[in-house]
């Protein structure tokens, strides 16, 4: 039997997926060295290996990722369980839930933070096509935590995506109502504007646009973006007014300009109609924003505003 270090050798030679996959998956059955269980699982994850794995490499997966949950000071950041899960989740057996639950269940807080996030959410992934009712539950759960990730801002947002796909909206709602603001507030707007944008299409205008109100005072960019996309995806025509609103009032000019691309892009006459109301009112400041959203715009006076933009962008 090859020793540790000649698989090693071997795996860094090798040519072809086959046998890449087939000597990574020998070396990590065999190894407890972090070197080489790092080298296994880069090679694992390469796109050719990985569509290669299918259910007959699943008991050196599992038993290599109970290992570590057995001996978690291995892994205390949860990478390596996380980067064997991940894989799990592309052969996707219904009898992997079991991994899936100590995935979600496992934290590990440091001094500062919890670092374990991504583990949670890659174990939710796997969990909601199988057993949808706990992974909504578990959602639930990440949705109100305060070890949400500043840097990408999961288990939270493998959280809406389990909730949407099961169609269980109300703590999206709830966490709209009580946390998304802060969340907002402290680096994490991506998942409050995900939140605003996955509210569904029969969500009542009239409460959205409390939302609305509620997250325009705090004029954080990428949760506004959710307003925007909910409203003009929606087709949401009572709220238009606010929607202008939301775009013209921030202070943010990649907000100014994401609003009214997107009113352009959107291929609806009203949305285009307003569009070019606000461009014939535009600020100096803000004329080139409108002249590159006009850019895109389908309407038959776009032209027209253009030309206007364009004389007084030149007579500055």
């Amino acid at each position: 039997m090859p020793s540790q270090a000649k698989l090693y050798q071997n795996l860094r030679a090798a040519s072809t997926a086959k046998e890449r996959r087939d000597l990574a998956l020998q070396l990590l059955a065999r190894t407890n060295s972090r070197q080489y269980l790092d080298e296994c699982l880069r090679v694992l994850k390469s796109s050719a290996v990985v569509a290669a794995l299918d259910e007959s490499h699943r008991p050196i997966l599992r038993d290599k990722c109970f290992s570590l949950f057995a001996a978690g000071k291995r892994d205390k950041s949860g990478i390596l369980r996380e980067s064997i899960t991940r894989l799990l989740v592309h052969i996707a057996h219904p009898d992997d839930i079991d991994l899936y639950q100590l995935g979600v269940e496992t934290y590990y807080l440091q001094p500062v933070d919890d670092v374990a996030q991504n583990l949670r959410a890659v174990a939710l992934a796997g969990m909601t096509p199988i057993d949808p009712a706990l992974a909504c539950l578990y959602a639930t759960r990440f949705l109100s935590e305060p070890f949400t990730s500043v840097f990408n801002c999961e288990p939270a947002l493998t959280a809406i995506d389990a909730l949407v796909a099961a169609n269980q909206r109300l703590p999206i709602y709830q966490f709209l109502l009580h946390s998304g603001e802060g969340m907002a507030r402290t680096g994490r707007g991506e998942l409050t504007g995900k939140a605003l944008e996955s509210l569904g299409e029969d969500f009542p205008p009239h409460l959205y646009g409390q939302l609305i109100e509620q997250y325009q005072a705090i004029d954080q960019p990428t949760a506004s973006m959710g307003i925007i996309n909910w409203v003009i995806e929606r087709r949401a025509e009572g709220l238009y007014d606010r929607l202008e609103s939301v775009i013209m009032r921030s202070k943010d000019v990649d907000l100014r300009r994401y609003g009214l691309v997107m009113m352009a892009a959107a291929r609806d006459d009203e949305l285009s109609e307003r569009l070019l109301g606000l461009a014939r009112l535009a600020r100096t400041d803000d004329i080139p924003l409108f002249i590159e959203a006009l850019g895109i715009c389908q309407h038959q006076e776009r032209d027209t505003t253009l030309a206007l933009l364009r004389r007084r962008a030149g007579s500055r």
